[in-house]
């Protein structure tokens, strides 16, 4: 759902084989420090000087040491320099132990950047439980550190990460008084996907100066319209991060909110995630449908979000949706078991435009002809509840065979 009018969005251009290091300011290193196999696993993603940044994470109970620390940097210090990323190892379930590494981790940035440690922060994917392996991370540490540049974005964006089969990576940019102000992200994710204020993992900059508190409110709002309206599988990561840095580069300051400023950068920094988390979604692991969901005539957002992942997220759904077979009682299933009340009497459901639900009852429609729209590798439905304005779009895929293979041997592909 855009944020504003087709005319502010043709004011920004997407820049073609954009990445995070388009935006000026912006390098990065990547190696392979040893975690893995043989795929580099390692990353640094470094801003120079002033700097402020805005982050939100998982609210999963088993947080990994690498959130825990980064959200302790984050609350006294928004001046932040590097973020250190690793793949193989998530340092999630490790303890007292996990913690340290992850400081130490800290600790040894700093020296090598030559940078404050409050300025670090550190982030983690990988396999749940296992300690990290410092000498391999001071390893990549020294590496990536005498190798910074703007020309290693889409390297970057691949060593994030784990058994995605594709990067993710976009980057677009809008004048503003002569000045040129940029966005650039890259993004990991294709298992575990059904964030709650956060991401999977998701790092984003710009080269506009914007307070903390607007910052805050910026990521926020257009993570929460995007990032949190995904699911692969309705499984939350134990490392889910989202973090947005300004570096201030372009001389083109956003001072408040409602401002044709404010609104131009807000619809890029939405275009930016959303552009991310379809790709998330379209590189779900063994996907072969991409499905769109919007939930309307809710009583509001949370409860058109909340009834459009029930449907997202019910493994009979995506299984008949992988079969082509239009089976539209599994989605009154699913939004027959949202935990609060609905009327079930007013609930309408489409596929495409063809109505398979109306006023709660089934209605004849040409089923071959549905069958047919199933086909195709992006398959939309619609739900009005008719109860009120309330709007989500939810972006979810199929469950395969190939997804069951992937994840049964997860281990093996490390």
């Amino acid at each position: 759902m855009r944020l504003t009018d087709s005319k502010t969005e043709d004011l920004i251009t997407q820049i073609e084989k954009g990445t995070i290091t388009t935006v000026p300011g912006v390098l990065t290193a990547s190696c392979h420090c040893g975690i893995r196999k043989a795929k580099e696993d390692f990353s640094i993603v470094f801003l120079p000087g002033r700097t402020d940044c805005s982050g939100v994470f998982t609210t999963n109970k088993f947080a990994a040491a690498p959130v825990l620390v980064s959200k302790k940097q984050l609350a006294v210090n928004h001046n932040i320099n590097a973020i250190i990323v690793n793949s193989g190892i998530a340092n999630a379930c490790t303890g007292r132990q996990g913690i340290e590494n992850a400081e130490k981790t800290v600790k040894m940035a700093a020296e090598y950047l030559g940078i404050p440690e409050q300025n670090v922060l550190v982030a983690s994917t990988g396999r749940i439980g296992r300690q990290l392996p410092l000498d391999k991370i001071e390893y990549g540490l020294k590496y990536c550190s005498s190798h910074l540049s703007n020309e290693n974005g889409h390297n970057t964006a691949k060593a994030i990460l784990t058994i995605d089969k594709h990067p993710k990576e976009v980057a677009l940019k809008f004048s503003y008084k002569g000045n040129d102000v940029y966005i650039g992200g890259i993004a990991k994710g294709s298992v575990m996907v059904e964030p709650n204020m956060a991401t999977t993992l998701s790092f984003t900059a710009t080269n506009a100066k914007i307070s903390h508190k607007l910052l805050d409110k910026l990521l926020f709002e257009c993570a929460d319209q995007t990032f949190n309206c995904i699911s692969t599988d309705g499984c939350q990561s134990t490392n889910d991060m989202a973090l947005l840095i300004a570096n201030g580069e372009s001389g083109i300051e956003i001072t408040e909110e409602n401002t044709e400023l404010y609104n131009i950068f807000k619809l890029g920094l939405f275009m930016v995630f959303e552009d991310l988390c379809a790709k998330v979604v379209e590189d779900g692991e063994g996907a072969t449908k991409v499905i769109a969901i919007k939930v309307s005539g809710a009583r509001d957002k949370n409860e058109a979000r909340s009834i459009g992942k029930k449907v997202a997220n019910s493994i009979l759904f995506k299984a008949a949706m992988y079969g082509e077979d239009i089976n539209w009682g599994r989605i009154a299933a699913a939004i027959g078991s949202f935990e609060n009340s609905i009327d079930t009497s007013k609930i309408d459901i489409a596929c495409g435009d063809i109505f398979v639900m109306k006023e709660g009852m089934s209605v004849e429609f040409d089923e071959e002809n549905a069958n047919r729209l199933l086909k195709d590798r992006h398959i939309g439905f619609d739900i009005n509840l008719n109860s009120g304005q309330g709007f989500a779009r939810i972006l979810t895929n199929d469950i395969t065979y190939e997804y069951i293979k992937l994840n049964a041997f997860y281990k093996k592909q490390q």
